[in-house]
């Protein structure tokens, strides 16, 4: 071969071009490029693979190809290693579609593509392994799943809302019927438009209150005056809700009826705890307390008091209605993880439920007309209501202070945290738990994988079936075998 060269210089020209050609693709190549021999230690190391595993070539050759696995995959990397020698094959993936771990030198795992191939230099078999750090498409992979089972989730969970909200309207009439259930999912949709055009940041409280007065207004009939608020994400379809509620009593029985009425919606920040939201009518007509609470006023009360966790004033003066609304600094930021409240000893169980009748049921769900529909057609058939409750705090609370229900309705997303603590503090109470989600499939702990599902929207007839499911099912695992 030397003497080849010696013969013939171009020859030996042109082999040295090449090999500067190829250590040059080699150096600059965007992919780790590693050949181990015929013990697996390393001889080659190149720049990328420098760069991606932390460490130098001069310190890596010489090392076994093992110390860039983790340790529990080394075995099983190894064995692949040796098959693949023995195959004869030039080239092949390796793992699943090519993806395996790798470990830098700092001890932090990673996700890898990998592909092998080989070759037999003098008399000696080398393996050559090119690789490609997929960390970042990975993480755009799973992000794409994750937004997939968000937006799978609340489509879901807003159309329980409709179903809600179309369950729970009263009216007179056909006519009066369709109009209160339009206007209602309208300002639903107007709050989520707003959510959407701030991709789930929130929403400015002065446009989620203009928006909802705009369409019932005459020139400068409504008066704004307050700070710029943002609201938080999960408080702009409920206090969206709020205010249509109060604009459509306002078109219909109050100062907006009028040409000459006028209303003041004004709201302040006290000491950056509590948001006051207050909704003023004026020169409309004589204003009188209703014989009995409708829908609407059941509306404004529980959406504040349960869902926003404030606290709502209606004064009805007889020159025009006042409503205050005392909200926590909450709607206007994310909420913290609630602390877990223990649950005290001593609550007395109730003797076993004969599963025939209906008994006690702790309903958990942060979304207030959900719960309202789900309060309604339970205690319509025959069940005791715990709650609802809007948090893992105010559950706690309730178990704390009343006898352990019979069953729990749970809600897997509150707010953004997860349920979990609260099923497994009811699990180890005894309680037969359904949860109640818009997710298909639930990420939840092996430990919850018997307890019963149902996906929203769930009619009464669904959920009851279910919680039956859900005690037969304890009931089972209590009796004593026979």
């Amino acid at each position: 071969m030397h003497k080849d060269f010696i013969d013939d210089p171009a020859a030996l020209t042109a082999a040295i071009e090449t090999k500067n050609r190829l250590e040059a693709i080699i150096a600059t190549a965007m992919d780790a490029i590693i050949t181990i021999d015929n013990r697996h230690r390393i001889i080659f190391f190149n720049p990328a693979a420098e760069a991606m595993f932390g460490m130098a070539s001069s310190e890596a050759i010489g090392q076994p190809i093992s110390r860039f696995i983790p340790e529990r995959f080394r075995s099983a990397h190894e064995g692949h290693i040796r098959r693949f020698g023995k195959t004869g094959e030039t080239g092949r993936r390796m793992g699943t579609l090519g993806a395996i771990s790798g470990l830098r030198a700092n001890g932090q795992e990673f996700p890898l593509e990998a592909s092998i191939s080989q070759a037999v230099v003098d008399n000696e078999r080398l393996s050559t392994v090119i690789l490609r750090d997929i960390t970042e498409r990975k993480a755009n992979e799973d992000a794409r799943a994750l937004l997939a089972r968000e937006v799978d989730h609340r489509a879901k969970n807003a159309l329980a809302i409709v179903q809600a909200l179309v369950s729970l309207t009263r009216a007179p009439s056909r006519d009066a019927f369709v109009e209160a259930v339009t206007g209602r999912v309208s300002a639903l949709a107007r709050a989520h438009s707003l959510l959407a055009q701030n991709r789930w940041s929130g929403a400015a409280l002065r446009k989620v209150v203009q928006d909802e007065v705009s369409a019932y207004e005459r020139p400068g009939q409504v008066h704004y005056r307050g700070p710029d608020i943002m609201l938080s994400p999960k408080a702009v379809q409920p206090i969206g809700l709020l205010i249509h509620e109060l604009a459509t009593n306002a078109v219909k029985y109050g100062a907006l009826s009028t040409v000459k009425g006028r209303v003041d919606v004004e709201w302040e920040l006290k000491n950056g705890e509590k948001l006051y939201l207050c909704w003023r009518e004026t020169n409309g007509p004589p204003v009188s307390t209703p014989k009995q609470k409708g829908f609407g006023s059941n509306l404004i009360t529980t959406v504040t008091g349960l869902q926003l966790g404030g606290d709502v004033e209606i004064d009805w003066d007889p020159k025009g209605i006042v409503v205050n609304a005392a909200l926590p600094a909450g709607v206007m930021r994310p909420q913290d993880i609630p602390n877990l409240i223990p649950v005290t000893a001593g609550t007395p169980r109730p003797p076993p439920l004969d599963r025939r009748k209906p008994g006690k049921l702790l309903i958990v769900e942060d979304e207030m007309l959900i719960a309202m529909q789900l309060t309604e057609s339970l205690e319509e058939a025959g069940w005791s209501i715990m709650g609802p409750a809007a948090t893992i705090e105010e559950a706690n609370q309730l178990l704390s202070t009343s006898p352990i229900p019979d069953a729990a309705i749970l809600d897997v997303n509150l707010d953004g945290n997860t349920v979990y603590p609260l099923a497994d503090t009811l699990q180890r109470l005894g309680v037969p738990i359904l949860f109640c989600t818009g997710y298909e499939n639930l990420d939840a702990a092996q430990q919850f994988e018997d307890c019963e599902r149902i996906r929203k929207p769930a009619d009464a007839a669904q959920l009851i079936g279910a919680v039956r499911v859900a005690i037969d099912k304890q009931e089972r695992k209590l009796r004593p075998p026979t």
